[in-house]
């Protein structure tokens, strides 16, 4: 609970403080909301960047400073700096400092903040095209998902459908496989899923999963995850390798069953009169650390995954390595493919996932 209660006074503050003093590089004083799909007005290049001066961006993030994800945003601001000769810098604020996810999308919209790190299902409440992507087992691999992220022309649609809501899709961020973590039992199957509490996202598929898989889902914040396992709201969470780990996570949930249910992306996103209030010189630097960013966090990524899964005390935690994909993956067919058929967006992004496999 005190970790709940200080992330929050954290999160109020720093939102007080920026609402209270904005800097220069915020892209428009129009309010945008997730479900509005209003525009923030855009200010000239003279308005937003004065001669010799810094714009400071601030980027939201929800996980802890050790993140690969945050390590390579670090390398970015850093670089993004120097090859616009200052003209830019971007200020990391992890831990959900500003908020949860779904708040910093609505901030990134209005504009009170110009970037964040999300998860994907939060693009999803906007745009359908992003709701294929949270489709269990929809590629086999990350690198299948890499591949596809950025060779599919169909990715153009998708960046470009976010715009209408106030933001952009900077990158497309790794954030590995999503398994299964639970307090009183392995998952050999998806036998094993009947009747469990599975603390998810706030997702109409998620939901649809977990009853597929013969549990109930329960979504709740990232900050009420560690006690909501401990207190028994919930009998488990389902998230990636690294999340597990560096959030403590095994101390309440001893049992990690390596389902590979869901490879989800993660998304930089940033404010789309931002993007579109710098010069094309320093937007095509942008787009360029944006592109190699991809590949450095999944360096990373994978290299963290292999070191803190090895530093895992197994006479503490119970590591299922074995389980019966195929399992799951038959439990959740006539759901996903129930899916397909209700939306074309959401169709035109699984046909072709298909098509590239």
């Amino acid at each position: 609970m005190k970790r709940q209660l200080w992330n929050k006074v954290l999160s109020v503050a720093a939102v007080a403080a920026i609402t209270a003093g904005m800097l220069t590089g915020c892209g428009g004083s129009a309010s945008n909301s997730a479900t509005s799909g209003g525009q923030a007005a855009a200010s000239n290049e003279s308005e937003k960047a004065p001669a010799g001066g810094t714009q400071v961006w601030r980027m939201a993030f929800n996980q802890t400073e050790d993140h690969p994800q945050y390590r390579v945003m670090e390398e970015f601001s850093k670089e993004f700096k120097e090859r616009t000769d200052g003209r830019y810098e971007i200020q990391l604020f992890p831990n959900e400092t500003l908020g949860a996810q779904r708040e910093t999308l609505e901030q990134v919209q209005s504009g009170v903040i110009e970037m964040s790190i999300v998860n994907n299902t939060h693009p999803g409440s906007v745009s359908d095209y992003f709701k294929a992507f949270d489709m269990p087992f929809l590629f086999d691999d990350v690198d299948q998902a890499i591949r596809f992220v950025k060779e599919s022309p169909v990715m153009e649609e998708v960046k470009a459908d976010t715009e209408q809501y106030g933001f952009c899709i900077a990158t497309y961020m790794p954030a590995g496989t999503r398994s299964m973590f639970t307090a009183s039992k392995p998952i050999k199957s998806v036998d094993d899923m009947k009747g469990l509490k599975i603390r998810t996202m706030e997702s109409d598929i998620y939901v649809n999963m977990m009853a597929a898989f013969g549990g109930s889902a329960t979504p709740m914040a990232m900050g009420e995850m560690y006690t909501g396992i401990q207190s028994g709201v919930v009998d488990g969470a389902e998230n990636n390798e690294i999340t597990y780990v560096n959030s403590k996570y095994y101390e309440v949930a001893p049992y990690w069953s390596q389902t590979n249910h869901l490879i989800v992306p993660d998304w930089l996103i940033i404010n789309k009169d931002v993007y579109y209030g710098m010069s094309d010189e320093d937007r095509a630097v942008f787009d360029e650390l944006c592109s190699e960013a991809i590949d450095k966090v999944q360096v990373q990524w994978q290299a963290d995954v292999d070191k803190l899964m090895a530093s895992l005390d197994t006479s503490k935690v119970t590591i299922t390595d074995d389980v019966d994909i195929q399992s799951f993956k038959d439990a959740i067919a006539a759901t996903n493919q129930k899916l397909v058929d209700s939306n074309e967006k959401i169709k035109k992004v699984y046909d072709a996932v298909q098509a590239m496999k």
